[in-house]
């Protein structure tokens, strides 16, 4: 009944959080939450530097996948600070990925690709599970197979990633082709859900000139498909269904990736095939092969004794640090800027 009740709580939050994020987030006024004065110009006004909601929802999403990612590994007896530094390891390479594959397939170096970060984390993690598995082995004589851990790891990146999509709509990147060139059965289907974004500062109006222009929503049917394969993911994992709920987020979130990539309009490389596709497909084989591989037992997950670790004051301090860092890698825009001036109230004082 517990496992029941986390599941149905965390679906009804992140189902609601995401319809209402696709219907206010393709508004202008939800692109930038800040804007910091840095350098005085001789105007008067200040030069700002823009901090944008793409950098709270990427953060928001990272933090949450990564304290999911702690329950479950947790949960199934990983000691807490392994589960820590499993994590850390994977951002710490996945991270600088996101910039250094969109400079090398777009060839921008302002530009971040969550798909890059993915492909580099999903390379790394069942050796890095593997490795985990040996040394729980080896030193403290706990048997913690790879495919509880992998599942975890594919549970909790659907669940983040269906709130890091979040920051597509938000900025206006990723978005998909205008309906009046989506062709007739595409574009009735999606007449009535098409995405809008508003402002000329949206990646869609000008790298595209496509403000104001109905969408295929492509990045709303991403985080749909990832938040659903998730949950459905987590649902099996807690009945300890270990290979289904690896291969479920595992088949809809990189074959969502490679399926979506002609329904897109923003440049995804040279080729009729991009790069995201292929990543997408080598990581789809990839992981699909490895979870056929390995074997599936496990302990029976204890999201008591899972939640008596993570619920802890250190835990909590670590998460907003965490969250602090990735929200200033990301959300500090480097392709906008603005104008910022101060002036006395008259009336007021």
């Amino acid at each position: 009944m517990a496992n029941l009740a986390f599941i149905a709580v965390l679906g009804a939050l992140l189902l609601s959080t995401l319809l209402w994020a696709f219907k206010v987030l393709p508004s202008e006024h939800w692109q930038m939450i800040a804007s910091v004065p840095r350098v005085k110009k001789t105007d008067g006004t200040w030069q700002g530097l823009n901090l944008t909601y793409y950098g709270f929802f990427s953060a928001t999403g990272s933090t949450i996948g990564v304290a999911l990612m702690m329950l479950l590994m947790t949960s199934i007896g990983v000691p807490l600070l392994l589960a820590v530094g499993f994590i850390i390891t994977i951002f710490v390479v996945s991270v600088p990925a996101s910039r250094a594959v969109a400079a090398i397939v777009e060839n921008k170096r302002n530009t971040f690709t969550v798909a890059g970060a993915a492909f580099a984390a999903t390379l790394l993690a069942p050796p890095l599970a593997w490795a985990l598995q040996q040394w729980l082995h080896s030193r403290l004589q706990r048997e913690i197979p790879m495919l509880p851990v992998l599942a975890a790891s594919a549970i909790a990146y659907a669940i983040g990633e269906s709130i890091g999509r979040l920051a597509c709509i938000s900025f206006g990147c990723c978005y998909g082709i205008p309906l009046r060139e989506a062709g007739p059965i595409l574009g009735r289907v999606f007449r009535r859900y098409s995405l809008v974004l508003h402002g000329q500062t949206k990646k869609a109006a000008y790298a595209s000139g496509l403000a104001g222009e109905p969408l295929i929503p492509v990045q709303a049917l991403t985080s749909l498909v990832f938040a659903l394969a998730g949950l459905g993911g987590l649902g099996l994992f807690l009945a300890q269904r270990w290979k289904s709920a690896a291969l479920i987020p595992i088949l809809c979130t990189w074959g969502c990736r490679a399926a979506s990539e002609p329904l897109r309009a923003d440049f995804r490389g040279r080729g009729r095939i991009s790069s995201y596709q292929v990543m997408s497909l080598i990581a789809l084989a990839y992981l699909v092969l490895i979870t056929w591989l390995v074997r599936g037992e496990g302990s029976a997950p204890s999201l008591g004794l899972a939640f008596s670790q993570i619920l802890s004051l250190p835990v909590a301090a670590g998460l907003q640090l965490f969250w602090i860092a990735l929200f200033l890698y990301y959300g500090r825009s480097r392709v906008t800027a603005s104008s910022v001036s101060f002036h006395v109230l008259a009336d007021q004082i």
